[in-house]
Parts: structure tokens; sequence; C-alpha cells
């Protein structure tokens, strides 16, 4: 019983990390202590700001509307095969390629955003 205490504790520290903020030195604001996650950047300009909901807001919509497109046309392409391994071996290159067009997607979003944004 003790055993598996101590195994219950160790994976409740693995789950459940103890992470205290870190405290304020003379060359971090008040918000950088604050929990939150590393792609955050409490020193953002307004313009910085909006900027990355632009993007965020980019990256959201357009996925969603990549794979409603994606999923219709690579449901549509299932159903107009015949044969079933064939139709399976078409949808696994859909999928490669939807995998390699949202990956293209996300990176020309990010050079945008690079662009557009604010030069530092």
């Amino acid at each position: 019983m003790k055993r598996l205490r101590k195994l219950a504790g160790k994976l409740w520290l693995l789950m459940f990390p103890d992470r205290a903020p870190e405290p304020a030195g003379p060359g971090r604001s008040v918000l950088s202590r604050l929990a939150t996650p590393h792609t955050f950047n409490p020193n953002l300009s307004f313009g910085e700001a909006l900027v990355a909901i632009a993007g965020s807001l980019a990256r959201i919509f357009s996925t969603c509307a990549l794979l409603a497109v994606w999923g219709g046309v690579s449901a549509m392409a299932w159903v107009a095969i015949e044969n079933h391994f064939w139709g399976a071996v078409a949808v696994l290159l859909l999928v490669l390629l939807f995998l390699a067009v949202l990956a293209a997607l996300m990176i020309g979003i990010s050079a945008l955003e690079r662009r557009i944004g604010p030069r530092r």
C-alpha cells in the first residue's frame, strides 16, 4: 500500500507539476510572472498584438475551411471509386496531401505575419 501511494504521488507530480511564478527581476515586468504559455509575450505593442490576433484568427478560420472542403472532396472521392482498396489508397493520399497543404498554409500565414507586423 505504501508503494502504491508513492507511485500515485509521483504520477500526480508528473500530471500536475508545481509551477510557482518566478519573481520579478529588474528587467522583467509584473505581467511576465504570470503562468502563461511560453508563446505569449506580455511586452507586445498594440500593433504587434493586433497582428498576432489576426494571425491566430486567420489560422483558425482557414484551417476550418480547408478541413471542411478537403473532407467533402475526400468523401466524394471515396464514394466515386468502386474498389475499396483503391478508394482507401486514394483517401490515404488525400490525407497526406492535406497535411502538406495545411503545413504550407501555416507557413504562409506565419510569413505574412512577419511581413505585416511592425519591425522592432
